[in-house]
């Protein structure tokens, strides 16, 4: 390693000491007889004062995520459509997975979407199966039972205006039932020749 990344290195390290330890208590510097430079949260032998830290900056905030900041009149502000498909651009569906086959559930299968940032009560969510649009909650997951078959489904995230912010891409899934002539008892074998 060149000296110039060592330096980085411990400069980054120092900082992040620094920052966590602010928490702690007190931090010390020392230097070796090898001009190695050790921070730490006990007191050296010298008896040296500890390093003054500057303090940690806290602001909390009740801001909702779909919201700007106040304007002026302290009139929350509603975010545009294009900072609305920003947050929520990896908005998906999660199940079912691409290509799954469901057996065995009764023909129900669970649906469920979302995105990395929450879903927030004040927009909506319209799913797409097989192109009819479902009766959904905001977040979570709905439950239909459907014809055996192959099927399509997307989701889309709406505004308060009912504008579309977010499409998801069609998951194609499969479900299966068990045929009513699985397991039936067939009837026994007669021989040859003759009749009963």
């Amino acid at each position: 390693m060149s000296k110039g990344m060592i330096r980085v290195i411990s400069l980054t390290g120092f900082f992040l000491l620094s920052v966590s330890l602010a928490w702690a208590g007190d931090v010390w510097k020392v230097v070796d007889e090898d001009g190695n430079v050790v921070y730490t949260d006990q007191p050296p032998e010298d008896g040296s004062p500890p390093m003054k830290l500057p303090e940690l900056s806290i602001i909390e905030t009740d801001i909702q995520v779909n919201q700007k900041p106040a304007d002026g009149d302290g009139e929350v502000i509603a975010l545009t459509s294009g900072e609305l498909r920003r947050l929520y651009r990896d908005f998906r569906i999660i199940r079912p997975l691409p290509d799954e086959t469901f057996w065995g559930t009764a023909s129900t299968v669970v649906f469920t979407w979302g995105s990395s940032t929450p879903i927030t009560p004040d927009l909506n969510v319209r799913l797409f199966v097989d192109g009819k649009v479902q009766e959904t909650p905001v977040a979570g997951a709905v439950s239909l039972t459907l014809d055996r078959g192959e099927h399509k489904v997307f989701a889309e995230l709406r505004d308060t205006r009912n504008r579309r912010i977010m499409k998801t891409k069609p998951v194609t899934f499969v479900v299966k039932q068990n045929s009513v002539n699985f397991n039936r008892a067939r009837p026994a074998p007669t021989p040859h020749g003759g009749s009963g």
